[in-house]
């Protein structure tokens, strides 16, 4: 579990990520969703995110990379879950290169994340905490343009996160 005591609620953080070998940066904001920006950067601090496939490709009229989900299955999660922040901008009209994340069917969040690759309308259980840098945005797309596995939902190329670092 995240601290709670202590949240900060302003600024913003970096997060790389390396995705098939490839870094992926990550600013996560702190401003708009608090608690839900705590908790992604306590795991990502934690290792949680190490050695985790990422399990979800939407190539269609909403465009995002699914990961976050230590099982692999989209059903995983930290052992913990919380509701999104009052206030929070969730789905809508997302542009390209926005950090979500994901929501289950209760509305509460807990692990999973989606790179936003492409504009795209999202559903409300998609929470904006922050952005992707531009060469980060063209990788998931390279990874997107290989398309879709024979279960419609896994990317065709086997899609992993690597490590994680802070800063």
């Amino acid at each position: 579990m995240p601290r709670s005591d202590q949240i900060e609620r302003t600024g913003s953080t970096t997060v790389t990520l390396t995705i098939n070998d490839a870094p992926v940066v990550l600013t996560v904001d702190r401003a708009p969703a608090p608690c839900a920006a705590n908790s992604f950067v306590s795991l990502a601090e934690q290792g949680f995110y190490n050695d985790t496939s990422c399990h979800k490709l939407s190539t269609g009229a909403t465009k995002y990379l699914q990961c976050g989900d230590p099982s692999g299955t989209g059903n995983g999660g930290p052992g913990y879950s919380y509701p999104v922040d009052k206030g929070a901008k969730t789905g809508g009209s997302i542009g390209a290169g926005t950090l979500v994340l994901v929501a289950d069917s209760h509305h509460r969040l807990g692990s999973q994340f989606a790179l936003v690759y492409g504009d795209s309308t999202l559903p409300d259980s998609f929470l904006v905490i922050g952005s992707i840098d531009r060469e980060g945005v063209d990788s998931i797309s390279d990874i997107a343009d290989e398309g879709v596995a024979g279960d419609g939902s896994s990317p065709k190329v086997d899609t992993r996160i690597g490590s994680v670092v802070m800063g």
